[in-house]
Order: C-alpha cells, then sequence, then structure tokens
C-alpha cells in the first residue's frame, strides 16, 4: 500500500525525478520503490525512452484501478477540514445530454463563485456501471430522471419537470392543437434507444420518454432515430416531424417562435429528476457542503423556465 502512491506519481509524470519532487523524495528512493513495485506486480510497469517513462499495458490497466482508490483515500483525509475556497477537488457527474444542456449552467452558477477551483466532469448517463462507478468514487453523483431501485444509494429532489409535444410553427396539419390521433399518426423524431442508470433496471434499452411515460406512451410512427436531444428542436422546426421532449429543451425555440408546444394527449407527463450518490458518501462533508448549496439555491434551479 506504500508503493502506491510512488506508483501513481511515476504514472501521472512518467519522469523519475519529476515524480520524486512530487513526493518530496529522493530519486534513489523512487527508484528503489519502482524496483519493489516491479517485483509485487510481476511486470516491468515503465521502459525508458528519451522522453521519460513509458507505462506498459500492464502499468495502465492497475492505475486504471488504483487511481480512483488512491483519490478516495485522499479525499477522506482532506475532506476532514474540508474548504470550498481552496479545495481542488473533482466533482464527476453522470446525467442525460438534455439535463446536462439544461441544468449545467445552473449547477455551476452555484459552485464556481464559492469553490473557484473545483474541477467539475459531467458524464453521459449510459456510460457503462454507473452502480459501480458511485460505489468506487469514479463518480460522485448520477442525476436521473427515474428511480433507481436499490438500498445502496441515497438520493434528493433536484428538479420538477414536465414533456411536451414539439411541432414546426409552419406545419401544415398541425394548427394550434394536438390529437391524439394525430400524435400516433404523424412521423415522429426520437432518440436512439440506449440503457441508463435508471432505465438499465428494465428489461432492454429504451429512449427517455419510453422510460418516464411506460404503458400510457401511444405507440408512435417513428421516421426518424438521432444520437442527441440536442438535435430534436432545431430538425423538427425545419421538417414536418414532432417530438416528444422535456419542456426545458424546446422553450428557446417556442419563445423565438420556430416551434408550437402542446401538452402530450397522454397521461404522466410529469417527472422528477433525483440526485444519486452511494450511502458510503453520505456523512462526508464535501457532500454535505454540495447538497446544502444545491438547497439553498433550489429556486435557481427547479424553477420552470417559461
Amino acid at each position: 500500500m506504500n508503493l502506491l502512491p510512488i506508483f501513481d506519481a511515476l504514472m501521472q509524470e512518467q519522469q523519475l525525478s519529476r515524480a520524486a519532487e512530487r513526493l518530496c523524495m529522493s530519486q534513489p528512493a523512487v527508484s528503489n520503490a519502482l524496483k519493489r513495485l516491479r517485483i509485487s506486480f510481476r511486470d516491468d510497469l515503465f521502459v525508458r525512452t528519451r522522453r521519460g517513462l513509458k507505462p506498459t499495458q500492464r502499468a495502465v490497466e492497475l492505475h486504471e484501478a488504483i487511481a480512483p482508490v488512491l483519490e478516495s483515500l485522499s479525499h477522506t483525509f482532506d475532506d476532514q477540514t474540508f474548504s470550498p475556497e481552496v479545495s481542488d477537488r473533482t466533482l464527476d457527474i453522470s446525467m442525460d445530454i438534455a439535463a446536462e444542456y439544461v441544468f449545467a449552467p445552473d449547477v455551476l452558477g452555484i459552485l464556481l463563485p464559492v469553490a473557484p477551483n473545483l474541477r467539475i466532469r459531467f458524464h453521459p448517463d449510459h456510460i457503462p456501471d454507473i452502480a459501480g462507478r458511485l460505489k468506487d468514487g469514479r463518480l460522485n453523483y448520477a442525476l436521473e430522471y427515474g428511480p433507481v431501485l436499490s438500498d445502496e444509494f441515497d438520493s434528493a429532489h433536484f428538479a420538477d419537470e414536465t414533456l411536451s409535444v414539439i411541432c414546426a410553427k409552419s406545419h401544415p396539419s398541425i394548427k394550434g392543437s394536438l390529437s391524439l390521433e394525430q400524435y400516433t399518426s404523424l412521423p415522429h423524431v426520437s432518440l436512439v434507444p440506449r440503457p441508463s442508470f435508471s432505465a438499465g433496471q428494465t428489461a432492454g434499452e429504451v429512449t427517455p420518454v419510453e422510460y418516464i411515460v411506460g404503458g400510457d406512451l401511444p405507440t408512435r410512427n417513428i421516421g426518424l432515430r438521432v444520437a442527441s436531444s440536442l438535435a430534436i428542436p432545431e430538425i423538427v422546426a425545419t421538417t414536418d416531424l414532432i417530438a416528444t421532449l422535456s419542456t426545458r429543451l424546446v422553450l428557446p425555440l417556442v419563445e423565438s417562435g420556430e416551434l408550437q408546444r402542446f401538452d402530450p394527449p397522454f397521461n404522466n407527463i410529469g417527472f422528477e429528476f433525483r440526485l444519486y450518490w452511494h450511502k458510503s458518501r453520505s456523512k462526508d462533508p464535501f457532500h454535505q457542503w454540495f447538497i446544502n448549496e444545491l438547497a439553498e439555491h433550489q429556486n435557481s434551479i427547479r424553477g420552470q423556465r417559461n
């Protein structure tokens, strides 16, 4: 265990002298530690080149497994005296791309003024094994549009949202109202089905709308599938396609006069975003500060943008 921080420094610096300086150790001491690491892992770990030390494939694989653990251990000690004004912690949050587009500016506007050195990374909600990443610290939080049915995680309400149906302002068939018959017959643009932390609890891959509405969603005539929900409002504004999306996502083009917006002709159009974390983090001072900051500024996040 004592050798692992040295291994981490060598991986990050890839030069013996810089690693020694970073660790406040002598170069011979770091060199001796590298010899012991090679014996322990039965691999050269690093190959000397003109530019420094090049990690072997075994070293890369080991570091991917070890780095999150070392970061978590480091924060265990750092967080006892957590101070947002000077902290350079990394905050990793997974979320749907539409949620990132809508909520990321609010989150940054809340956190960065009081924690200017905080490093924030947003991850897609369809990366592999979100549950495992929350457990081992590679993710701090997951923002989800549905319940996560597991006793391993705690959660907090983040925002309420609704679904809207949109079409072009000049759509030839829709003028001021939308019927169920039109909704089921007209061609839709929708996302490619994919897994997510929430939706992964159901069989197969689904789109967010299919997961949120479930059995109340009428059969749709899907004419186009795209990879990103951010592209859908612009596509709808310039075609005869219609779409069902998060209301916050479509309001800019509705307000500019390019889109018509309607309440969907089915039930369950309201849903919530919840922020999930592994229960092991609940007493972490950094976590408590983060949740408190969001709670204090909840109106700037949860207010419907209309």
